[in-house]
């Protein structure tokens, strides 16, 4: 008797991993208290950890707001007012955000400072308050000078910022995102600025390591660049501000 013996070779495909960190709600500002005209006494927090921020000067409720929206935004149309969330070393491991993250606001810019090309600062994290080339982990601006928004990430010796391909004129809510990703082997990062829901602009940076860190807080409607309210504090966005959420991943 022949004996035969059948052989199989198992082939397994595996599917390309991307990085599966657990992704929450690292804060959100609805601006949703009101009522019309009333002054902004601080920025509640309505994600899960409380990360209340303070504000300076006389920002006020408005009822214009963008379509979907709640009762209210947030009036930043006076000069050198905006909120912070101060950095702390509890809230630290969640504001600075270096591997998977999204940044996502409405905006209807009314005006601008034009400090800069980056523009005037909607909302993001601050390295320092001092002087510098570029001095947010992320951010999002608008370019009163362009109609333009812009958003990206610095590192040392570079900044990785994207100018939207398309112009967004005065007196129009836009919704606005940053995407930050990083592969699973951590060797390329993908940087994009959505607006309305297109992609206006994307980097695909390789061996680019994690934007850098800084013990400054995270701000909305300007950035104290300068550590003063003039001169180059003057990157203050002019507008309305709503729905600042930051989407990141868990320490």
């Amino acid at each position: 008797m022949r004996t035969t013996i059948v052989k199989f070779a198992l082939i397994l495909i595996l599917p390309t991993l991307s990085y599966a960190a657990t992704q929450a709600t690292i804060l959100r500002y609805r601006f949703s208290t009101g009522p019309n005209g009333a002054p902004v006494a601080n920025a509640v927090d309505s994600g899960p950890f409380g990360f209340n921020g303070v504000v300076t000067g006389g920002l006020t409720y408005t009822s214009d707001v963008p379509q979907g929206g709640k009762p209210f935004s947030l009036n930043g149309m006076a000069d050198v007012d905006y909120i912070t969330l101060a950095q702390t070393q509890a809230n630290a491991p969640y504001l600075n955000q270096v591997k998977n993250f999204t940044l996502s606001l409405y905006a209807m810019p009314t005006g601008g400072t034009d400090a800069d090309q980056f523009g005037d600062l909607i909302a993001g994290k601050v390295i320092s308050n001092g002087s510098g080339t570029c001095l947010t982990t992320y951010g999002i601006y608008y370019v009163s000078a362009q109609k333009k928004f812009v958003g990206g990430v610095c590192k040392s010796g570079g900044v990785f910022f994207i100018t939207s391909a398309d112009t967004s004129p005065l007196g129009f809510w836009y919704k606005v995102s940053l995407k930050y990703t990083t592969s699973a082997d951590g060797l390329t990062t993908h940087v994009s600025l959505i607006v309305n829901g297109k992609n206006e602009g994307k980097l695909a940076l390789k061996n680019f390591g994690a934007p850098t860190i800084g013990n400054a807080g995270f701000q909305v409607g300007a950035a104290n660049f300068g550590g003063s309210d003039k001169g180059q504090f003057r990157r203050n966005f002019i507008g309305l501000i709503d729905e600042v959420k930051l989407t990141g991943t868990l320490p």
